[in-house]
């Protein structure tokens, strides 16, 4: 994510604040991916498919906030005119989420 604001506060005199927006989701979807995806154990760098469904949602959220990233570079007049339900479906899955994980349904991981 913070790689994403970098390129993205040095896009703003060529591409203003959208260039900043931009980047930033790009690079917390680049957080979100590698996240999941690289694994390092000691001296040892490996790359694995997440096999959980935790791992695989926030694989796809990663996705999304990519594909979010280049859209708003792309068209951002799309961005504009879908921001308002994009919020809103976001802040209905975190809740459904949230509640999945209440009920028991989901387990987190033991320490």
């Amino acid at each position: 994510m913070f790689i994403g604001m970098g390129i993205g506060f040095l896009l703003i005199e060529s591409l203003g604040g959208l260039g900043f927006i931009s980047a930033m989701f790009i690079g917390m979807g680049l957080g979100f991916l590698f996240d999941n995806l690289i694994v390092i154990e000691e001296r040892k760098i490996s790359v694995e498919v997440p096999l959980k469904i935790s791992g695989i949602v926030t694989s796809a959220i990663g996705v999304l906030f990519i594909v979010g990233g280049a859209a708003t570079l792309i068209a951002p007049e799309l961005l504009e005119k879908l921001a308002t339900y994009l919020i809103g479906f976001g802040f209905i899955v975190v809740g459904i989420f949230i509640l999945i994980h209440g009920l028991g349904l989901v387990k987190s991981k033991p320490s």
